[in-house]
């Protein structure tokens, strides 16, 4: 009696289809996770403008982006927010590089944060020290206070410093360093933070929101909404395909540097 079996050539071609079926999912798959972890990062972001809100309701102003280099310990951002959510977690990007996990708490030396950039050419700076007041806002629903950033890049993709702010566009008359690229860093020399050539050093000295989530920036505004963006939107206020600091001044004036 003759039993039924697969040949070997019938077996070649399931094994084929499941390859191919595989092929095809993976990168769904992978777009679903990362799309969760967008998600997962507007709500961190949501409290942490949440945070920012009370703390400047509190003060009557911004934090500084970071205390004076002369403080010790040295306080930045997130650890004058922390006390309003005490949530450390919140403050790290689950899809963010690990290099961008670099600044540890000053309450909690183990714990880190990174990879979340504040506004701080315009909301509050320590190298020119001053704190943007409530009323310097003027539309707060426009206006970026933290986004997810890449910190400032080599040529070589590794990253140097700006793992905890975000630049704007376009260097800021008030907040910006006035010499080299006047994002802050232009006294690292276009060796140390780009040289401006296309790839990885092309933003020279800016630190650059980072489109980590499916091609999106997530972005929180001064009002405490969150939401995802892309690079050249942020960038862009007005859409006429010049780069200006719209969404990053405070007033919603693409002229206004």
């Amino acid at each position: 009696m003759r039993k039924n079996a697969f040949t070997l050539i019938e077996l070649l071609v399931v094994i084929a289809i499941i390859a191919i079926i595989a092929a095809i999912l993976f990168p769904v798959f992978a777009q679903a996770r990362e799309k969760a972890r967008q998600t997962s990062c507007v709500s961190n972001m949501r409290q942490q403008g949440l945070a920012m809100a009370m703390y400047v309701q509190d003060y009557e102003g911004f934090p500084q982006h970071s205390a004076p280099s002369s403080q010790t310990p040295r306080t930045k951002w997130p650890d004058l927010t922390y006390p309003y959510v005490k949530n450390e977690p919140i403050f790290l990007c689950p899809s963010q590089p690990k290099e961008l996990q670099s600044k540890a708490f000053v309450h909690n030396p183990r714990a880190f944060f990174g990879g979340y950039g504040y506004n701080y050419q315009y909301l509050g700076n320590s190298r020119f020290p001053y704190t943007a007041p409530d009323s310097a806002v003027a539309v707060p629903a426009e206006t970026v206070v933290i986004a997810d950033t890449n910190g400032v890049r080599r040529d070589d993709n590794t990253t140097i410093a700006g793992q905890y702010v975000i630049d704007p566009p376009l260097a800021s008359v008030r907040g910006a360093r006035p010499s080299g690229d006047m994002q802050g860093y232009g006294d690292q020399g276009a060796n140390e933070c780009g040289s401006g050539a296309v790839g990885a050093g092309f933003w020279r000295c800016r630190a650059i929101p980072a489109e980590r989530h499916t091609g999106m920036v997530s972005v929180t505004f001064c009002d405490g909404h969150s939401k995802a963006m892309k690079l050249n939107a942020l960038d862009d206020y007005n859409r006429d395909g010049t780069r200006d600091n719209g969404f990053w001044n405070g007033s919603a004036d693409p002229a206004l540097r």
